[in-house]
């Protein structure tokens, strides 16, 4: 026996022509486009959330837009850590920001013969750029060291914020271009043999985006430690892998968006001394509990060996 056809959209039979779309059958005129209203014909549509458009009433109302130069996204494009998406001719035209990967448009670029960095408008609006800005939050950040077991036996720790080439000549490495931080201290030795080290000041970089310059901060507090109870005498992974181990715990109990792109950055980075470093403490830190692992290495000045 015939079955008369039923309009998906009206509910009535259909008595002549009708067209046959998404598992329905319609009235030729009930057929019609989510964006305009219009009919559509039904080999030339669209479909956005189970809901048919025309081709360019999805272009100009639906597509996703450039977040750069607002055109519509109707072909492959790129989204980034951060979900921003854009053309992917934009990832060729625009330099990215050292601190968190986007791109900078031409109108965010800072210009100036004082620019050290190249920092999109995000990191820049909470950088750390002045003294009184720091004072705060290092005093904060030395709490949460003293909460994780590091004590400096009342020392007065100081930091401050300088220049790239600053913190090379600090660093010994007059020709980096990549250093944050560093811990500054003088080493005392005789006979050859090294009698005792004192911290003079910790610096970091001035104009980090803030949470990466907590990061960075607890690091250095992370060498700090190291110094006060005289455990110099590790391999460079050793050292460099529990200050990164240092700034990973705490961007994880901070966890922000921006705090796990950091956490994220250090346990994926493939450098063999501050990566494989990382990794290697981390290991360690869960095998024997991050709390006895101070505790070794305060009374034994050196690294366990698993």
């Amino acid at each position: 026996m015939f079955s008369q056809p039923v309009c998906k959209r009206c509910g009535q039979p259909i008595r002549g022509n009708y067209l046959t779309a998404l598992g329905a059958t319609w009235h030729p005129e009930h057929f019609v486009c989510a964006g305009c209203g219009q009919p559509l014909d039904s080999a030339g549509f669209t479909l956005h959330q189970n809901a048919p458009y025309h081709r360019e009433c999805y272009t100009n109302l639906v597509a996703p837009r450039c977040a750069y130069c607002q055109q519509p996204l109707s072909g492959e494009y790129t989204v980034d850590h951060w979900g921003i998406r854009y053309c992917q001719r934009h990832q060729h035209e625009y330099p990215t920001c050292e601190f968190c990967g986007r791109l900078i448009p031409p109108h965010e670029q800072e210009k100036g013969r004082n620019v050290e960095s190249r920092r999109c408008s995000i990191c820049r609006a909470s950088a750390i750029e002045t003294a009184e800005e720091v004072k705060p939050v290092f005093s904060r950040l030395i709490r949460w060291a003293n909460g994780q077991g590091l004590m400096y036996h009342n020392l007065h720790l100081g930091l401050v914020l300088c220049g790239r080439a600053r913190l090379a000549e600090l660093l010994k490495e007059r020709t980096s271009t990549h250093a944050l931080g560093a811990t500054v201290s003088s080493t005392y030795m005789e006979n050859g043999r090294v009698t005792r080290s004192q911290v003079t000041g910790v610096a970091v970089l001035q104009g980090l985006p803030s949470t990466l310059f907590q990061g960075v901060t607890v690091h250095e507090l992370g060498h700090v430690w190291l110094v006060v109870h005289g455990i110099q005498q590790m391999p460079s992974w050793a050292e460099e892998g529990f200050c990164e181990l240092l700034s990973y715990r705490y961007y994880m109990e901070m966890n922000t968006p921006e705090s796990l792109y950091h956490a994220s950055n250090i346990a994926r980075n493939r450098d063999p001394i501050y990566g494989e470093g990382f990794r290697r403490i981390r290991d360690l830190a869960e095998s024997t509990g991050f709390p006895h692992l101070l505790e070794i290495l305060r009374t034994t000045k050196r690294m366990p060996v698993r």
